[in-house]
């Protein structure tokens, strides 16, 4: 698309207009400078700490790196308003202080590393390492790397000398980092908190229970309407146009003939074939000498390959290289040795570029080269997703650039005869104004960048994959409002209702716990509303999978042995109603797994604590300063920090 808009603003009445803008563009330098072009007349820095300060550049950005991180995790575009809203920004400039903190004291100190090291710590660093081979360790790979720093829009020049900045932050950062031993105390006193079990005794109250709450007379469902109204408001609707692209659309455009399938199975053929492979076992030795002596023994029969693997006290993985097409031995003697035997020969000795060995062929698989047939709807799969790659880029410009000259969706869909459907109104959740569900392709997607479009906008594409391609435009907005009460009326008398049930049905059993409380026990009051008691054993405050759910577990760990409370059920709307009958505190191992993993987790809290509080003391030494304004000219307004 960029590069039809630069062929076509520099042709005809285009190259006029771009003159024109452009001759707009320095008389304005000219007459306010560039500099307050650029800065907005003021100063281009966000923030200082002590000497070190912190450019408007950097802070941007640092700021369009953690919001594109979290658009590639999420999936979804992160707008100015959300990113304040999460309070990235302040996030951001947070981390940026700190660095600039950290960096102001590891100058003081002196602390470095050389480049060299810098890039073997790259090297040996876990998050730019992957693992190539199921069950091997993950080694660094130059490719992921150098894609890492293309996606981050980094030179790898520019990439060492930050990670050099952030290996000697870790230099003091590691004097923090263990938080010192953690007392004995503490850790039992963490430990019995945590693997504290409770037994509990307990009965289900049904809201049914309750009975019939009756209709609100007009004073009540007024007042009620008057407290909630927002929660009667309807919803914001947007009315869409929409063109999609599917795969299948794309595979009717990319016509496959049998020549062409003919043609690429013989320009393809290698991908086709299968080398000769040798299933291969090899004994090493120290010496060249040693390999010659132990093939002469085999040679004249005193003893064989696999009677000197015994010897040698060798393992079946100590000599086995696998099954390897030639290609895959490195090493160019050794290859030619091992192809160059018969199945069931051994060798004679062969010293290689590493080391010297003597050989065994026990399998020969010979090369073969897949059927046409056999692989026909393969290469037809292959072409059509190709071809369909470049329908599909083709169709991509074409639609990019209509829309960049004004055309409607519709317009476009009638010109390359693709279909345009639309919808009237639709809100975040996909339903209509009735509250039925609308039937929009790719919704999950789609409504998120409905809702954070603008009129008049040209939102991108909405890339569903396998689902498709799908543009879109927002034709029109109907805002929330508020409903009448009339309007409202039905929801309100139903929301008053369920509120209703769920507080007479608290005081029920707010009631009961009384009553128990009083003397009762809680299997004669179950008993007297036909209700069955049952036990949960063992429960405990962080646990999983538990008989009774995480808010009622909080309630039994809230009240005293012995006592008796109620909560929320996990429908919903029922109570339980329970009765602490004891606990277990169990003896403390400081050196079983989770209590050591407990007092790790203790430790390196206090470390994060330290190092905080280290930042702190710093910036308030040094003296910090932060440029609102620098700050929301970057982040789009009112930030806030």
């Amino acid at each position: 698309m960029l590069s039809s808009l630069r062929t076509t603003m520099s042709k005809g009445p285009a190259k006029v207009v771009t003159g024109v803008v452009m001759a707009l563009l320095i008389g304005s330098f000219a007459l306010w400078g560039i500099e307050d072009v650029f800065r907005g007349g003021g100063s281009s820095n966000v923030a200082s700490v002590g000497n070190t300060e912190i450019s408007s550049e950097a802070y941007m950005e640092a700021y369009r790196q953690r919001t594109a991180a979290i658009t590639r995790q999420t999936g979804k575009g992160i707008t100015p308003e959300i990113a304040r809203a999460f309070g990235l920004d302040k996030q951001v400039l947070n981390a940026l202080l700190a660095d600039a903190t950290l960096d102001n004291r590891t100058v003081k100190y002196g602390l470095g590393l050389d480049q060299q090291k810098t890039v073997q710590a790259v090297v040996n660093d876990p998050n730019f390492q992957v693992s190539r081979t199921p069950g091997q360790p993950p080694v660094f790979d130059p490719v992921a790397f150098r894609q890492l720093l293309q996606e981050n829009g980094l030179s790898e020049q520019g990439f060492f000398n930050r990670q050099r900045q952030v290996y000697v932050r870790g230099q003091l950062d590691q004097a923090f980092a263990e938080g010192g031993p953690v007392p004995v105390a503490l850790q039992q006193a963490v430990a019995r908190y945590s693997q504290e079990k409770r037994n509990i005794s307990y009965f289900v109250l049904p809201q049914s229970s309750v009975g019939d709450v009756g209709q609100p007379d007009q004073k009540a469902l007024q007042s009620y309407y008057d407290e909630n109204k927002g929660s009667f408001r309807t919803p914001e609707l947007r009315g869409l146009t929409y063109l999609l692209v599917t795969p299948a659309d794309l595979a009717k455009q990319a016509n496959v003939t049998d020549a062409d399938l003919k043609a690429a199975y013989d320009s393809r053929i290698a991908s086709y074939s299968k080398p000769e492979t040798r299933a291969i076992e090899q004994i090493s030795f120290p010496t060249p000498a040693e390999a010659k002596a132990a093939s002469d023994r085999i040679g004249s029969g005193q003893t064989t390959f696999d009677a000197l693997v015994t010897e040698r006290k060798l393992k079946p993985e100590d000599v086995d290289l696998g099954t390897l097409a030639k290609t895959q031995i490195s090493d160019p003697k050794i290859a030619d040795a091992a192809f160059s035997l018969k199945e069931g020969a051994t060798s004679a000795p062969i010293q290689g570029a590493l080391t010297n060995v003597i050989l065994k062929v026990t399998k020969v698989e010979p090369a073969n080269v897949a059927a046409f047939d056999s692989v026909k709807e393969e290469i037809r799969q292959a072409l059509v997703a190709e071809r369909s790659g470049e329908v599909l880029r083709k169709l991509r410009d074409e639609i990019d650039d209509e829309r960049m000259g004004g055309t409607s969706l519709k317009d476009i869909g009638a010109k390359l005869k693709l279909p345009v459907a639309s919808a009237a109104g639709i809100d975040r959740q996909g339903r209509d104004q009735a509250g039925k569900p609308v039937d929009v392709p790719l919704q999950a997607q789609v409504l998120p960048a409905l809702f954070s479009t603008e009129q008049g906008s040209d939102p991108e594409a909405i890339d569903g994959r396998e689902g498709g391609l799908m543009w879109f435009s927002l034709d029109n907005v109907v805002p929330s409002r508020d409903r009448s009460l009339d309007e409202a009326k039905s929801d309100v008398i139903a929301a008053w209702a369920a509120d209703q049930r769920v507080q007479r049905l608290k005081d029920k059993a707010d009631d009961l716990v009384k009553q128990m409380n009083g003397g009762k026990a809680l299997e004669d009051v179950a008993k007297g509303l036909n209700l069955q008691v049952m036990p949960a054993w063992n429960l405990v405050r962080n646990g999983e999978n538990q008989p009774v759910p995480p808010a009622t577990v909080s309630v039994v760990f809230a009240t005293p042995l012995k006592g008796f409370a109620s909560s929320l059920a996990a429908n919903g709307t029922d109570r339980i109603v329970l009765h602490v009958e004891d606990n277990v505190i169990p003896d403390v191992d400081l050196k079983a797994p989770e209590t050591v993993a407990q007092a790790k987790h203790i430790s390196q809290g206090v470390g994060e604590d330290l190092m905080s509080e280290y930042v702190r003391k710093v910036q308030a030494d040094l003296g910090t300063t932060i440029n609102q304004t620098a700050v929301d000219r970057v982040v789009g307004g009112g930030s806030g920090l």
